[in-house]
């Protein structure tokens, strides 16, 4: 029983220390794949027994850890059930024997001495993504069509980053009237506008002011300019992405610009 505590211990806590996973006690494997039924009596071992297990074995408590247990027709004596585990901002967590350990090929290791070090400024750190974004048709003036774009972010880490900036690609299709601009009272930001081949362009934008935990900014925003002649086409052809790049890392958000069409095919009906 005490190797049985153990083992749930170590596992639990290693995918709690990597990228989090979910555990299924109930099942056997063959070659790392699920292979049949190996059900757990849960009238002996109770989801409370197992989170007790887990509660008192692990140090410091994983938050967001669920377990969900399944029932073989309703039946207690024939369980499953499946852990889910959270990756954790307050790793590293310490197992029953004493020690830390991570997932590594199908398996929970040891960590050395550096990783155990790393983790624990894992809290620490900002976590930026891409919050929203804003694609709305403006106006069509002088044969030229105009859309607004606006990119917000958030930081979801403990403190602060400074130094981050987004790229807006605009890529595979560009029309003969295709421009980029911004509002006059936008011309204090960061912005660089740059030609990468033939057929992709890159706005980049600088972040000019800290963002906090559980902060969201709007830090991109500009207007894209088309040629009637050559919108409808650009829906279908054109890729738009944005690309958020900080100092602990990067997040990634593609736009799907087919599903403005009607929106802006509606717009002009409507104006003429």
């Amino acid at each position: 029983m005490n190797q049985k505590k153990k083992e749930i211990s170590k596992d639990v806590a290693a995918f709690a220390n990597s990228n989090g996973g979910i555990i299924i006690y109930g099942l056997t494997e063959k070659d790392h794949k699920a292979n049949s039924f190996s059900f757990v009596d849960g009238d002996i071992y109770s989801k409370e027994w197992l989170e007790q297990i887990i509660s008192s074995t692990i140090q410091r408590n994983i938050e967001g850890l669920k377990i969900f247990p399944i029932r073989n027709n309703g039946n207690t004596k024939e369980t499953i059930y499946v852990v889910q585990i959270p990756e954790s901002f307050d790793a590293p967590h310490l197992s029953k024997d004493k020690k830390f350990y991570k997932r590594y090929n199908f398996e929970s290791v040891a960590m050395e001495e550096y990783e155990i070090r790393n983790l624990y400024g894992k809290k620490s750190k900002p976590i930026l993504t891409i919050e929203s974004y804003v694609l709305k048709y403006v106006e069509t003036k002088n044969n030229q069509v105009n859309f607004l774009c606006r990119v917000g972010i958030s930081n979801d880490g403990d403190i602060e980053e400074s130094n981050y900036k987004i790229n807006t690609y605009f890529e595979e299709y560009l029309p003969s009237g295709f421009k980029i601009g911004w509002e006059t009272h936008d011309t204090h930001k960061k912005y660089n506008l740059t030609k990468i081949a033939d057929n992709r362009w890159k706005v980049s934008n600088i972040g000019d002011s800290a963002i906090y935990p559980n902060e969201v900014l709007n830090i991109s925003h500009f207007n894209i300019y088309f040629s009637k002649n050559d919108i409808l086409e650009a829906f279908d052809k054109m890729k738009i992405s944005f690309t958020l790049l900080y100092s602990g890392g990067q997040d990634k958000f593609e736009i799907d610009f087919t599903s403005h069409k009607e929106y802006y095919m509606q717009q002009e009906k409507y104006l003429d």
